[in-house]
């Protein structure tokens, strides 16, 4: 049975219940629902135009091209305040309950460090998927925005904004949205989900860990672990690459030229001459990654370059050779867009736009280490002092 298989019987479930009514009169009611510091902006009726999908680069199966069935769309704040940077903070949230409810709830998770409300409609977070989405099942979703209302980490100068990312926001629109779906169709959901695709794979392992009483079940699909030390591991690699990159004329090094492409197929090529048939089957794909024993030193490669993939794929270690996260299996994908995307980016500037910079830094300086510290040199990061600083972080996620 594949992982698809499985995904579909997990989101479909079996022999639902008979499917609860609803109607425009009782969305329209729900704008005046009390609910414990929570604040109903909107209650509206559709007949199933739902707004572009902000989660379809993590799904693939985007509810773009599928209509959804008439349904209210619900969106509101949970405990709305002023932070300690004096910025406006809360728990922004959006609810879709289906017409035809098929009894069960599915919590949608976000993306990157959240700081938006995607549409709640439940696409499964696998790009090459095109299963239909939760809301088009019968399912009440709800999404949220994580506790901050920018996709930026300057977040972290905030406590309860870095506790609400971190858990406390699972748990609080759970029970909102529990609440909301109770007053709509006078019950409480029969069973419920939580899915979610990196960042998102991370919040469903938090509502498994911490909320188990909530949730049935939970997907999660390529969650983020120990991102704390994730951030350290981008630090760690974007180091190996700028001590080899080239400079430009100006006497800069550009982060981008460190490997060339062909440097990248050159290593893509060797690995899978090493390990494709390591798994019983010479077919173009590494199946048993973890019995392939490739060695960067047999490369064609300058001895630079050798030892930087050499340190990247070891992974992030102290002096004393101690790990600080985990390293990596060789693999022939090495040469594709994502890889050089994330590591190496294509700026021919002195402003790098990996996103192991792009996305990594600023969460590390501004969220994973305390104090909160944006003018933080990463240049400078110690890998035998510094990380201590993340440990605060790291315990909540």
């Amino acid at each position: 049975m594949t992982r698809h298989t499985l995904l579909t019987l997990a989101i479909a479930a079996a022999s639902a219940p008979a499917l609860a009514q609803f109607d425009a009169a009782q969305c329209a009611a729900l704008k005046n629902t009390a609910v414990a510091n929570t604040r109903i902006d909107r209650a509206e009726w559709s007949d199933g135009d739902i707004a572009a999908d902000k989660m379809a680069a993590l799904t693939g199966g985007s509810a773009n091209s599928q209509k959804a069935g008439a349904h209210c769309l619900i969106e509101g704040e949970y405990g709305a305040r002023t932070g300690a940077d004096g910025k406006p903070y809360g728990i922004r949230f959006q609810l879709r309950l289906p017409a035809a409810w098929n009894n069960r709830f599915l919590f949608q998770g976000g993306g990157g460090v959240d700081g938006f409300v995607a549409p709640a409609v439940g696409s499964i977070p696998w790009r090459e998927t095109h299963a239909t989405p939760a809301l088009m099942r019968g399912y009440a979703v709800v999404s949220m925005d994580g506790g901050h209302p920018t996709p930026t980490p300057d977040f972290g100068a905030d406590q309860q904004a870095r506790l609400d990312f971190a858990y406390q926001a699972i748990g609080k629109t759970t029970t909102v949205a529990k609440a909301l779906i109770h007053a709509a169709y006078q019950r409480a959901p029969a069973h419920n989900y939580f899915m979610g695709c990196s960042n998102g794979g991370r919040e469903a392992l938090i509502a498994a860990q911490r909320y188990p009483l909530e949730y049935d079940g939970v997907i999660a699909g390529n969650p983020g672990f120990r991102l704390s030390r994730a951030a350290i591991a981008e630090v760690w690699d974007t180091r190996q690459l700028m001590n080899i990159a080239p400079a430009n004329d100006k006497g800069e090094k550009i982060l981008a030229n460190a490997l060339t492409q062909q440097d990248l197929d050159t290593v893509s090529a060797a690995v899978l001459a090493r390990c494709d048939a390591n798994d019983g089957l010479k077919d173009g794909y590494i199946n048993a990654w973890e019995h392939c024993d490739f060695d960067p030193a047999s490369l064609n490669l300058p001895k630079e370059k050798i030892a930087a993939l050499k340190a990247i794929f070891d992974g992030a270690k102290n002096r004393h050779g101690e790990a600080i996260y985990s390293g990596w299996y060789y693999d022939s994908g090495i040469n594709q867009p994502g890889w050089r995307a994330w590591k190496l980016g294509s700026s021919q500037t002195a402003t790098p736009d990996a996103r192991n910079i792009t996305l990594g830094s600023g969460s590390l300086t501004q969220y994973f280490m305390t104090p909160y510290n944006p003018d933080f040199n990463l240049a400078t990061f110690d890998f035998d002092r510094d990380p201590a600083k993340t440990y605060q972080t790291g315990a909540l996620n």
